[in-house]
């Protein structure tokens, strides 16, 4: 047993920030080999910048002044306040000396202070062949009573080597099931015509999109959680592309995609939410809305390379249409959850 000190970052100590990013870089060579790599810029913004819906707090074990794991935890303020979602990590050469497991005590005396009834943590794992990811985060959850709630896979699309022609020919066919609808690209704040559809479609995301047997509760987003998460992403750097289908009968929003290029980050970026409401559904706005986002990257950022994105396994429908654009099978996620 290592003798520490569980403390809150101080984003004035350059000294413990610095030592903070150099664990979470470690964690991720040593564990997430083969996966998009750490973006230190973006740790830096979400110390400073947060959303006003969610109460992060940030914890470190530290001895000497060196820390030696982090704890990130999340607690949402408006919905899913039952709930806290964490992150944690343990330099890979300070392991097997109690300093995960003091943390995800911490983690769970926190959430129990707080009056939250369920802990969850996104855990990276193999999968099929991904020899450079470690089993150790899973492996560790369920020791420690956590649940596997929800199985999904990473999978990445490289834009310098997509079959432009081939997604040519796929608009083609798509676009000749989706006459009556116009594609309505932006960035940031969704115009106002449509921003109140938006904010509906994102409230669905907690209820339509495969669950497991995660405890995610419904939503209710409304323009003003978008104004707030769009201040936020401005006040980090990130760029944040969007295209929504609109039905141009009614005027309603019938789906939409959207892809956030972090600040500092010039290789990876990732696939936020899709849907398309069940209403539209059975025109190949998924398909669309992919391809137009996707080509709106390169478009903003000539010289970015890879997407990531993420779906529950079960999520047929959306996986087919990932490959079809390009994404390519790159390991699994998992969802791990302990209630009380």
């Amino acid at each position: 047993m290592t003798h520490f000190d569980i403390v809150p970052v101080d984003p004035g100590d350059q000294r413990q920030v610095r030592s903070r990013l150099a664990v979470m870089a470690a964690v991720d060579a040593h564990d997430h080999t083969g996966t998009r790599p750490l973006n230190p810029a973006r740790e830096l913004s979400r110390i400073l910048v947060g959303r006003a819906d969610v109460r992060d707090e940030r914890w470190v074990a530290v001895c000497d002044d060196r820390v030696l794991g982090f704890l990130d935890v999340n607690l949402p303020l408006l919905d899913n306040t039952h709930a806290a979602y964490f992150d944690l990590g343990v330099h890979p050469d300070e392991r097997r000396r109690g300093v995960g497991s003091a943390l995800l005590r911490h983690l769970e005396e926190r959430a129990a202070e707080e009056g939250r009834t369920a802990c969850s943590t996104w855990v990276l794992e193999p999968g099929d062949g991904a020899t450079g990811i470690s089993a150790v985060g899973g492996a560790f959850a369920v020791a420690k009573g956590y649940k596997r709630s929800l199985s999904c896979a990473i999978r990445a699309v490289d834009l310098d080597t997509v079959d432009e022609e081939a997604l040519d020919r796929l608009w083609d066919e798509a676009a000749a099931k989706a006459e009556g609808f116009e594609f309505v690209p932006f960035e940031g704040l969704a115009p106002e015509r449509i921003i109140d559809g938006m904010a509906y479609l994102h409230g669905r995301m907690y209820t339509d999109m495969p669950l497991g047997e995660w405890d995610l509760q419904e939503a209710a987003i409304d323009r003003e959680r978008l104004r707030d998460w769009s201040d936020m992403r401005r006040l980090r750097g990130e760029l944040h592309l969007q295209v929504a289908a609109v039905h141009q009968e009614s005027g309603e929003v019938a789906g939409f995609t959207e892809i956030v290029i972090e600040g500092g980050e010039e290789t990876h970026c990732s696939q936020g939410d899709t849907i398309v409401d069940p209403r539209f559904r059975g025109h190949r706005l998924g398909t669309l809305l992919k391809i137009a986002n996707q080509r709106l990257v390169r478009a903003w950022r000539p010289r970015m390379r890879y997407v990531w994105t993420g779906n529950a396994v079960s999520n047929d429908h959306m996986i087919a249409i990932n490959e079809a654009v390009g994404y390519r099978y790159v390991c699994e996620e998992a969802v791990f959850q302990k209630q009380r």
